[in-house]
């Protein structure tokens, strides 16, 4: 996708990039949950009585951190369906309400998890997942729709560094 909406001001590298922090975010908060929470519990199980307080506070930690991963995950992976949605509006590749909805839906996500109205329990993860599915399926539909041929070519050719030599490395690996 990316590739597909490369143009000037760097907005969809920016966007891919920051996708990539929100799937480690998120990767950690899986892990948390589904190898994290069930080792504890199965200490908890086998412990005394008395230490069932402790055992609560520590679950209680182990779920704010999950939380807190969710929370990163939800905000970048919004960002970067905001700095794609922009070099969609300035750029072309996609249709604007596509960029539209990805720049609404995401400053709606952001702004909910900022003041505390979005909790991210099941539902609230899973409105997140839906409003970020149907972006994301739009856009490869309408990115299926163009017609096959090179990536667009940038205007201005940039001395290439050594960061973006390794930018474009691992864009060719992840694309």
């Amino acid at each position: 996708m990316t590739r597909s909406l490369v143009g000037e001001g760097g907005f969809a590298f920016a966007g891919i990039v920051t996708f990539g922090f929100a799937c480690v975010a998120i990767f950690i908060a899986a892990t948390v949950s589904g190898f994290i929470v069930p080792a504890t519990m199965k200490h908890m199980a086998r412990d005394t009585a008395a230490d069932m307080r402790t055992w609560q506070v520590v679950i209680e930690g182990i779920f704010q951190i999950n939380q807190a991963f969710a929370q990163i995950y939800s905000v970048a992976a919004s960002v970067a369906m905001i700095l794609w949605s922009v070099s969609v509006l300035r750029n072309g590749g996609l249709s604007r309400s596509v960029a539209v909805y990805g720049c609404i839906l995401s400053a709606l996500i952001i702004i909910g998890i900022l003041i505390g109205h979005l909790r991210l329990n099941v539902h609230g993860m899973g409105a997140v997942w839906l409003g970020q599915a149907i972006w994301f399926i739009v856009a490869g539909w309408q990115l299926c729709a163009l017609p096959a041929g090179p990536a667009p070519k940038q205007e201005a050719v940039h001395k290439q560094t050594f960061y973006t030599r390794c930018s474009a490395y691992l864009l060719r690996k992840v694309l």
